[in-house]
């Protein structure tokens, strides 16, 4: 359990905060590019607390800034975006993509004025369908983290982004729980596969080492981007099955996935203290991704705003029959019995509460992390630095092995993400 002080330091990441401006010190993915057109509808997204707008002028930048006009604090979204640049409907200001003004019709005589007036806007970066910013000091901004995944034909990756009605905390945490997939994903009966992707909405296999029995042995190593999280279950009869999560700091993630699978990365990116964007990309290794099954696995339905329609409000269309023919939970979509075991803690649960165990061990391990790093932030010391190095060649897998080997010797981490003292404290 955390104490309440704690829980409020990992848990708050709005403007001002201590965990809200070490968050800000890193890149984070805004929206996917293919939501904005030139000269099209801007969109608004909040992001940390903040309330921001989008837009992609007519010669393909992208613009990301704060949503209020300057003037007199009308909504920039109900501007026309055309001519390079977002026009307010009140009085006709205009604003390129950096933030600066381009003409205040009202004041023609007076250049001085709007040469004087600047939107806050935050650097943007469009790589592999996705739009990212840093939203810290323009000093202190870091490398673009190069993950695995952008490294793969676009035809090998899908992407989605998903509003989630809880602090972003326990949805990571839930990346990082072993345990929880042998029950909450667990399919009654055997689940039909399509190149290493479930077919079917119920679940996971009951044969798949995730779900066949809760990890008997569960370690955690230090590495140079974060964590490397291990678990060992029983594989057969003469065989052990080794797994691995990586929690890369502060928000990215690659979940437990097994030799010939198709990969996962996460991240959790705080909307505001109640809500978070889970950005999902599955990546298939050497061949087309099958998006239709993958959306099929995951069972979302999403509205414009990117919202659940399968959610809180309807009981996650959970069935008490399904619940004892189908699956343990009685909620058809891996992604919708995440979402429904993570949002029903509440918005912001109260770790001062729980009672964790031996199987909590990750999640024990990233918070520590997570309240190490920002304790030290808040006294002058700079965050921790990825290695992109590792990055580029990280991604989670699984091995059957000899079960009398221990796990370093069935699964030793890689060279290239160990722990290099002179880059990274942890």
């Amino acid at each position: 359990m955390l104490s309440k002080d704690d829980n409020q330091l990992l848990t708050r990441t709005g403007p001002g905060t201590p965990m809200g401006e070490l968050f800000r010190r890193f890149w984070i993915p805004a929206l996917k590019s293919v939501e904005l057109k030139s000269d099209g509808k801007p969109i608004r997204i909040r992001l940390l607390g903040e309330d921001l707008i989008a837009f992609r002028d007519t010669k393909g930048s992208v613009g990301l800034m704060e949503e209020s006009c300057p003037h007199r604090g009308t909504s920039l979204y109900y501007g026309i975006n055309a001519g390079c640049g977002l026009t307010c409907m009140y009085h006709g200001w205009k604003f390129d993509t950096e933030g600066n003004c381009t003409d205040i019709p009202s004041e023609k005589g007076d250049p001085k004025f709007r040469k004087q007036i600047k939107l806050k806007n935050y650097p943007v970066k469009e790589v592999k369908g996705i739009i990212w910013t840093y939203m810290g000091p323009i000093e202190k901004q870091p490398a673009f983290p190069v993950f695995y995944w952008m490294g793969l034909p676009e035809e090998n990756t899908m992407t989605e982004r998903v509003w989630q009605e809880c602090n972003y905390a326990q949805v990571m945490e839930n990346d990082l729980d072993y345990v929880h997939a042998a029950f909450l994903h667990k399919a009654h009966g055997k689940q039909e596969t399509n190149e290493g992707v479930l077919s079917t909405d119920l679940g996971i296999d009951p044969d798949h080492p995730l779900v066949r029995n809760p990890p008997v042995k569960q370690d955690v190593e230090d590495t140079n981007y974060g964590k490397r999280c291990v678990a060992v279950g029983i594989g057969n009869e003469d065989q052990n099955a080794f797994m691995e999560i990586h929690y890369i700091f502060p928000f990215y993630t690659f979940p437990p996935r097994f030799s010939g699978e198709d990969g996962m990365w996460h991240a959790f990116i705080p909307r505001d203290d109640y809500s978070t964007w889970s950005w999902d990309v599955q990546f298939s290794h050497n061949r087309p991704i099958d998006v239709e099954a993958n959306y099929t696995r995951r069972g979302l339905q999403l509205d414009g705003d990117f919202k659940k329609q399968i959610s809180i409000e309807n009981e996650y269309g959970q069935s008490r029959e399904l619940q004892k023919t189908g699956n343990f939970s009685g909620i058809r979509g891996i992604a919708n019995q995440d979402h429904a075991a993570t949002e029903t803690m509440g918005l912001i649960v109260d770790r001062s509460n729980e009672h964790l165990g031996t199987s909590d061990l990750p999640i024990i391990h990233m918070r520590r992390l997570l309240l190490q790093q920002v304790k030290a932030f808040q006294e002058g010391n700079e965050p921790l630095i990825l290695d992109n190095d590792s990055l580029k060649t990280l991604f989670s897998d699984g091995i059957y092995d000899d079960k009398h080997k221990t796990w370093q010797d069935a699964f030793p981490m890689k060279e290239q993400f160990q722990k290099n003292a002179a880059k990274v404290k942890l």
